[in-house]
């Protein structure tokens, strides 16, 4: 049987969690497949460096700027740039077998030249459809769609599968795939060089707690910075930088670090390479997401960083981190947030290696990228 022939389309060119998995992937197929980005941006230049064929078709700004909450006239406004983008990209897919959007504004363009070109659409679902993410018409439109055209639905967890089955997908064409992250990287930074990234930062000596991650007000980095004052002499790292047009929620993570008098303890590093790093030289990784997080990838980079993580709970947060993981806080609580950190950073250490130890072992068995590829195997085997 011939090698079906793959076409990838990422809404953005940007750099985050779906980015990387599709990059992943992508190295995976590299012989036989085409990414195409609606806009361009770093991830263009990654798949290039790995021989990966790689175009982009720049969208209508207005379309990819629908924010997750938007009204009824915000998203009828934006169908005649999707139907345009579709057009395009089904220009780019007329060579190849199936079509395999990585988002859920990719997955609306992509489907929409399925149906044109009457080609299977696996959608890579990296988002759960709820209410605390999406908007009622946005959840309606992408559900008509997905009915109608997705061949096979790739969910990054059970708790998005659960989510998409809620909102009337169809539960008999799903394959559930944990994001897969290679632990290399993570192994390879030794304690030197931790101890100098601390350094250079300001934090030597000090307890250090790190949050990783685009800036976002439901990324709830805003939390960390109000448990601060509950944490005398802890340190608060914080990586990661604003896209989609939350520009000014840095600014606002500056301001309330003032107004807390935690502005000397606080370390705005922005969009960084060295994130195993700068795990590494964290005494503890913190997760502060406000609403239900579809998998988690700072969960498993955490664990790989061999450092104890606490973690708010919801969405994918318990199925990445065990069903009997201890240091789990409600979401959007600044005082259990630095209370579950407090009883971290005081467990004694023969402890806190045994935990180390048992998150890297969960993580390397359960979330290998390996392990994610042979899953993205089968998902397109189903819709072959």
């Amino acid at each position: 049987m011939t090698a079906q022939r793959i076409l990838f389309v990422s809404h953005t060119g940007q750099l985050g969690g779906a980015e990387f998995v599709l990059l992943d992937i992508a190295r995976h197929y590299r012989d036989r497949c085409h990414v195409v980005l609606l806009a361009d941006g770093p991830l263009r230049s990654l798949l290039a460096a790995s021989s990966i064929s790689v175009g982009v078709v720049p969208a209508d700004h207005a379309m990819l700027s629908v924010r997750r909450q938007g009204q009824v006239l915000s998203a009828l406004s934006v169908v005649p740039a999707a139907l345009s983008a579709a057009w395009h990209v089904a220009r780019a897919a007329r060579g190849y077998d199936i079509l395999y959007p990585n988002s859920q504004k990719a997955a609306v363009v992509t489907m929409l030249a399925g149906q044109l070109l009457h080609k299977p659409v696996v959608w890579h679902l990296h988002d759960i459809l709820s209410l605390d993410h999406f908007g009622r018409v946005q959840r309606r439109a992408v559900m008509t769609l997905a009915n109608r055209s997705a061949k096979w639905i790739v969910t990054n967890s059970e708790a998005s599968r659960d989510a998409f089955v809620a909102c009337g997908g169809k539960a008999d064409r799903i394959t559930v795939v944990p994001n897969g992250i290679d632990a290399a990287p993570f192994v390879a930074i030794s304690d030197a060089v931790a101890a100098r990234l601390r350094r250079e930062f300001g934090a030597a000596g000090c307890r250090l707690v790190g949050v990783f991650g685009r800036l976002a007000p439901w990324k709830g980095q805003h939390l960390l910075i109000e448990a601060l004052p509950k944490l005398p002499g802890v340190h608060a790292l914080v990586v990661g930088d604003a896209l989609f047009g939350e520009t000014d929620y840095r600014a606002q993570l500056e301001e309330r670090a003032g107004v807390l008098g935690v502005s000397e303890r606080v370390h705005m590093l922005g969009f960084r390479n060295d994130v195993p790093a700068l795990m590494r030289s964290a005494d503890v990784i913190a997760h502060t997401s406000t609403a239900p997080e579809p998998f988690g990838r700072v969960l498993v980079e955490g664990m790989l960083a061999q450092r104890p993580v606490v973690a708010a709970s919801g969405g994918g947060a318990r199925e990445v981190l065990g069903a009997t993981y201890e240091h789990i806080v409600p979401p959007g609580d600044p005082t259990a947030l630095a209370d579950a950190i407090a009883r971290v950073l005081a467990t004694p250490q023969d402890a806190a290696a045994t935990l180390a130890a048992a998150n890297f072992a969960r993580a390397t068995k359960l979330f290998s990228i390996e392990r994610m590829l042979s899953g993205i195997d089968r998902a397109l085997a189903q819709a072959a």
